[in-house]
């Protein structure tokens, strides 16, 4: 079956309205099954009812979102009831079990025609906020609180933004708190790990310093600690690869829908992205170092881990040279030996041959035959050369041989 890679262009579409409403956002974490499943399901579900309310529900990749836009008739003077429960937009989606990642209430009425500060008091707002967005077209105000219900609220005081542009300024707004809620997971990642790597470091200064005084009948057992050093960072580092890599993934969707917002200063108020940029930042930084410092301590032991094979094996090879040398000298004396004991065999070889030839010549004289002394002369070093060539043929013979 084909992949429609068009469709992805309209996989995440905007819930487009006008007028004052409320847009209630969850997004909750499902359980490993339940992902699985909604894998193979729709991207997006849009139902609408007989009262206008609107309803969207998203399958992400590890979340999913529901969002409820409803109507309501009322002024910026008052906050608006909440018009349904978690536990009601969790049944949306099917998620009874899931985790609730984050809950946004956005309040969109018209545009504020009162002081800003006094207003947002009257809504319950406490240390705001707030910005110009789409070029002036609206405002924006949140405090970052989460209330009791679990809530954190923002109201945005729409001036000139038509449906379809409003209904996306609000997407922004959402996807802002659910991407920034969602990155967040891998602190409480980093934070755990952080504790293990001051362990992990100290160790590794530790085994490099025992690398240098280590003797070769003690390599076995620092070996055998270098290697569960490694195997303990490159375990950490495993686990927490996909959270942190997820993190630096929403972080980067945060940077990207602030700077969509298309921001401008609201006097004596803090912008709206600035707030969110200066309190989030650093929680991305801690989450990246210690992804490096993990990756730094993996490199590192990696690289304690060669030296000491490297070590080892030049030890190993200079102990076979050692008795690769000690044999050639044993065979260079041996060759020796061999070389006397041939001298000392033709000798010994010509001398009982000459005996020999003596006794038959005794033997000779004793029967009356009469043997003359020129012949034992002559004799002798035709032994003895003959003896030699014999021994020369015998030691090719045996050269030759396969």
């Amino acid at each position: 079956m084909g992949i429609d890679f068009n469709s992805e262009l309209h996989a995440r579409p905007s819930i487009y309205f006008e007028g004052p409403s409320l847009v209630e956002h969850v997004a909750l974490l499902p359980l490993p099954l339940a992902l699985a499943s909604q894998r193979h399901s729709p991207s997006v579900v849009v139902e609408a009812d007989t009262s206008d309310v609107r309803t969207q529900i998203e399958h992400h990749t590890e979340f999913t979102t529901v969002t409820r836009v409803s109507p309501i008739s009322s002024d910026a003077q008052r906050w608006p009831q909440s018009l349904a429960t978690n536990t009601e937009l969790a049944d949306l989606a099917g998620l009874q079990d899931g985790r609730l990642i984050c809950r946004i209430a956005i309040f969109v009425t018209g545009p504020a025609r009162d002081e800003l500060g006094p207003l947002l008091r009257e809504l319950d707002f406490g240390d705001t906020a707030a910005s110009y967005v789409g070029g002036g077209a609206a405002q924006v105000c949140s405090d970052f609180r989460v209330r009791s219900d679990e809530t954190s609220r923002i109201v945005v005081f729409n001036k000139d933004l038509n449906p379809y542009r409003l209904g996306r300024m609000v997407r922004r707004l959402y996807e802002i708190e659910t991407y920034r809620a969602m990155a967040l997971l891998g602190l409480s990642d980093a934070k755990r790990v952080s504790a293990s790597l001051a362990e992990f470091d100290a160790r590794l200064v530790a085994l490099t310093s025992r690398n240098l005084k280590t003797g070769a009948l003690e390599h076995k057992s620092l070996l055998e600690d270098i290697s569960l050093l490694s195997a303990q960072v490159i375990s950490s580092t495993a686990e927490t690869r996909n959270r942190f890599g997820a993190t630096a993934a929403y972080a980067q969707i945060v940077d990207e829908r602030i700077a969509e917002l298309r921001e401008h200063h609201v006097p004596g108020f803090q912008r709206y992205g600035i707030f969110i940029t200066r309190r989030f930042k650093p929680a991305m930084r801690t989450c990246a170092a210690t992804s490096l410092r993990l990756e730094q301590l993996s490199h590192a032991t990696m690289h304690l881990l060669d030296l000491l094979q490297t070590r080892i094996q030049v030890e190993i090879e200079y102990q076979n040279a050692t008795q690769i040398q000690v044999m050639a000298n044993r065979a260079a004396t041996q060759l020796k030996i061999q070389r006397a004991v041939e001298g000392f065999s033709i000798i010994a070889i010509s001398y009982y041959l000459l005996n020999l030839i003596k006794e038959v010549a005794e033997t000779l004289e004793l029967a009356g035959q009469h043997v003359s002394p020129l012949i034992m002369l002559v004799s002798i070093p035709i032994v003895i050369f003959g003896v030699c060539l014999a021994v020369l043929r015998v030691k090719h013979a045996l050269k030759t041989e396969p």
